[in-house]
C-alpha cells in the first residue's frame, strides 16, 4: 500500500507494524506537510475486532494529555476504517533502561512520573488501558513517553467487557494478578502493569519469567519478585521500593498518587549531589544549578587546611563535605559553621555521603562517620586517592597498590589486583565495574564477585571513566579521550588532546567536555569525537562540572568560569588563587574552594 493516499490527504510511506486486527503506517499529511501515523483496520476484520477498533478511537479521542498519543482524524477508505494520530519515533519505553546513576537515571524517573500522570488522566476519564507494556509506551525523539494502543481499553462508565470464557486479554509478562485470574478490574491493574514495565526497564529483566504464559501468570498471582537492586546495584533503594509497591499482589496496596516517583527523584538527585563526579556513571553532570549570569560573590569561609587534587566537594542535608589537609571538613551552609574532624593522615580522596560519610586517607584506611562518630574503618594496602563507590551495602575502594577492595555490610567481599596503581574511582555502568589503571588497561569486573570479564588497552588513567547513553568515555593521562562501547568492546573513536588530563570529564546530552594542563577547554561530539569548539581557559587540574545547561570550571591561575554550550563565557571571577577541586553547583549557589582551603560562595538573589 506504499504510496496510497487516504481521503486525498494522508500518503502512506512505510509500515510501522501489524497486529491481529490492524496495521500501522508512517504517513505524510500532505495538506499540513507533517508526518503522522495511520492505524488501518485489516480488510477481513471480524465484527468484534471492528468494535474493538472503534473502541480505541473513542478512548483516544476523549484524551488530551501530553503523555498520551493524540488522535488527529478519523475516516474510512474502501470500507476499511482508519484513524490518524501523532507519529512518535523515539522507540519503546524500555530503551530508557537499564537504570544508571547519572542523568540517564534522572531522565528515566522523570519519564516514570509522566506515565503516572498520563494514567491518572486516563483513569479520571473512566478508562482502563489493560495492556500497558513497553511497546505501548512510545518515546518522542526527545525521550518523552506517550501512552498508546488502546485496543483493549475498558470503558468503566459503559461497563464494557471484552473477554471471553477461558481467555484473558492482555500481555502475561505485564499482567496484574487480578487480571490473570479474570476478576473485575480497577485502575490499580494498570498501575501493576506499569510496575512490571518499570521493573523490566530498570533492571533489563521482567519481574517474572517462565517456560510458558501459564507459568508467568502463576508467579504474578502467587510469588514475590526479587528486589530490583539484586539485579541492578545502581538502582537506589527508594526507587526499588516504589516499583515493588506498584507490584503489590492486592490492588488496594498499590500507591496511586501521580507523584509517586517525585519523592524518589528528589532522593536520587540528593544522592548524586552527595557523590563525587555526580554518581556511579561519573558523568560530571549535576542535577541543579542557578543561572550563572546572576551570580555574585556572597561569602567566604576558611576550611583550615589545603584542598588539593583529587579532592571534591559533596553536598547532603544542607551541608558540604570536603577533605582539607588532615581533616574531614563539614560546612553548614545555613549558618556558615565549619567543623573539622581531625584524622591521622591527609585526606586524599573525595568523601561520599551514603548513610554516613566515607573518606579515604593517605594512611590507606577508609573510614565511615555517622554524625561525628567513627562507625567503621577498613584497611587497604596503601594510600587511597580515589573516592569510594558506595552502592547500598557494598563499598568499592581503589587503592594505590593496584587493588580494588570490595566490602559488603562492612565485611570483605573480594579483592581484584590490577596491573598498576589505581588513582581513579571505579565506574559502575551496564552492570559492570570499570576500573582504569595507570598500567594503561581498562578492566571490566563483575560487581558481585570481582571476576574479570575482559580488559582493554587504553593508556594510563588518572581520572574517572565517564559514561552516557551506552558509551564509556575514557580520559588518559597523555591527553587522549576514547569512546568505547562496553557491550561490543569496540572503540568508537579516539581524540588526542594536548597536555595531561588530571581531572574528570563532564558530559551533557550531546558532548564530552575535557580540559587539561595545556589550558584549553574542548567540546567534543559524543558520536564522532569531532571538536565542536575550544576555548582558552588556563591550566585545569580539577574535574569539570556540568549543570543547568552550563559548564563550570576553575583553574590553577585562580579563574572561575561558567561557559554555555556554545563555548561562550557567561560568568567569570578571578583572583581566587590556584584551584584543584571542581566547582559544586547547587540550587541557588555555586561553591569554589582554592588550594589554600578558602571556600568562595557564589550565589543569586
Amino acid at each position: 500500500m506504499t504510496g496510497v493516499v487516504l481521503a486525498g490527504r494522508y500518503r502512506l510511506e512505510a509500515p510501522l507494524g501489524s497486529g491481529g486486527m490492524a496495521e500501522v503506517w508512517r504517513a505524510v499529511d500532505e495538506r499540513l506537510g507533517r508526518k503522522v501515523a495511520v492505524k488501518l483496520l485489516h480488510p477481513r476484520a471480524l465484527p468484534p475486532e471492528r468494535e474493538r477498533f472503534f473502541l480505541e478511537v473513542r478512548a483516544l479521542s476523549r484524551l488530551f494529555h501530553p503523555g498520551i498519543v493524540q488522535v488527529l482524524d478519523l475516516g474510512e477508505e474502501e470500507g476499511r476504517p482508519y484513524f490518524v494520530m501523532e507519529l512518535v519515533e523515539g522507540g519503546t519505553f524500555d530503551r530508557l533502561g537499564p537504570f544508571e546513576e547519572g542523568p540517564e537515571g534522572e531522565h528515566l524517573l522523570e519519564a516514570a512520573i509522566r506515565v503516572m500522570e498520563a494514567l491518572a488522566h486516563l483513569h479520571a476519564q473512566g478508562i482502563l488501558h489493560r495492556d500497558l507494556t513497553p511497546k505501548n509506551i512510545l518515546l518522542t525523539r526527545e525521550g518523552h513517553p506517550k501512552v498508546m494502543d488502546f485496543g483493549l481499553a475498558y470503558l468503566l462508565q459503559e461497563s464494557r467487557h471484552l473477554t471471553r470464557t477461558g481467555y484473558t486479554l492482555g500481555t502475561p509478562t505485564y499482567m496484574a494478578p487480578e487480571q490473570a485470574k479474570g476478576l473485575p478490574l480497577t485502575p490499580k491493574a494498570d498501575l501493576y502493569s506499569l510496575g512490571a514495565v518499570l521493573y523490566r526497564t530498570l533492571t533489563g529483566k521482567p519481574p517474572f519469567e517462565g517456560e510458558n504464559d501459564q507459568a508467568v501468570l502463576f508467579q504474578h498471582v502467587y510469588e514475590a519478585p526479587r528486589p530490583l537492586e539484586a539485579l541492578n546495584p545502581a538502582i537506589p533503594k527508594g526507587v526499588g521500593e516504589a516499583v515493588l509497591g506498584l507490584l503489590a499482589k492486592h490492588p488496594e496496596e498499590r500507591p496511586s498518587h501521580p507523584g509517586l516517583f517525585r519523592g524518589v527523584l528528589q532522593e536520587f538527585q540528593a544522592l548524586r549531589l552527595a557523590t563525587p563526579r555526580a554518581g556511579a556513571s561519573r558523568s560530571g553532570h549535576y542535577p541543579l544549578a542557578p543561572d550563572p549570569r546572576r551570580l555574585s560573590l556572597r561569602g567566604k569561609l576558611d576550611l583550615g587546611g589545603e584542598a588539593a587534587w583529587p579532592g571534591e566537594m559533596v553536598y547532603a542535608g544542607g551541608r558540604v563535605f570536603l577533605g582539607a589537609g588532615r581533616g574531614l571538613v563539614e560546612v553548614d551552609l545555613l549558618t556558615g559553621e565549619v567543623h573539622r574532624e581531625t584524622l591521622p593522615d591527609e585526606v586524599t580522596a573525595p568523601p561520599v555521603v551514603r548513610g554516613g560519610v566515607y573518606v579515604g586517607c593517605w594512611d590507606g584506611r577508609v573510614r565511615r562517620f555517622r554524625g561525628r562518630t567513627l562507625e567503621w574503618s577498613a584497611e587497604t594496602g596503601t594510600e587511597v586517592t580515589a573516592s569510594p563507590l558506595v552502592l547500598g551495602p557494598r563499598v568499592y575502594v581503589a587503592s594505590r597498590d593496584g587493588v580494588l577492595y570490595a566490602f559488603e555490610r562492612d565485611r570483605p567481599l573480594f579483592q581484584f589486583r590490577a596491573g598498576g596503581h589505581l588513582s581513579a574511582s571505579p565506574t559502575l555502568y551496564r552492570g559492570l565495574l570499570f576500573l582504569g589503571s595507570e598500567d594503561g588497561w581498562l578492566y571490566a569486573l563483575d560487581p558481585g564477585t570481582g571476576a574479570l570479564r575482559y580488559k582493554v588497552k587504553t593508556g594510563p588513567v588518572h581520572a574517572p571513566v565517564a559514561a552516557h547513553r551506552g558509551v564509556l568515555f575514557i580520559p588518559t593521562w597523555e591527553g587522549e579521550v576514547y569512546a568505547f562501547d562496553p557491550l561490543t568492546r569496540e572503540t568508537l573513536w579516539n581524540t588526542a588532546l594536548e597536555g595531561e588530563l588530571w581531572g574528570g570529564l563532564a558530559l551533557d546530552g550531546e558532548r564530552v567536555y575535557a580540559a587539561g594542563w595545556n589550558g584549553v577547554l574542548r567540546a567534543l561530539d559524543q558520536a564522532t569525537g569531532e571538536e565542536a569548539w575550544s576555548l582558552e581557559v588556563g591550566k585545569v587540574t580539577a574535574g569539570l562540572t556540568y549543570a543547568g545547561g552550563h559548564l563550570f570550571l576553575a583553574t590553577e591561575e585562580g579563574r572561575f568560569l561558567a561557559v554555555d554550550r556554545r563555548g561562550q563565557v557567561v560568568f567569570e571571577a578571578t583572583g581566587l588563587g590556584a584551584v584543584q577541586v571542581p566547582p559544586l553547583p547547587l540550587a541557588q549557589e555555586v561553591l569554589v574552594v582554592n588550594l589554600a582551603g578558602r571556600l568562595y560562595r557564589f550565589g543569586v538573589g
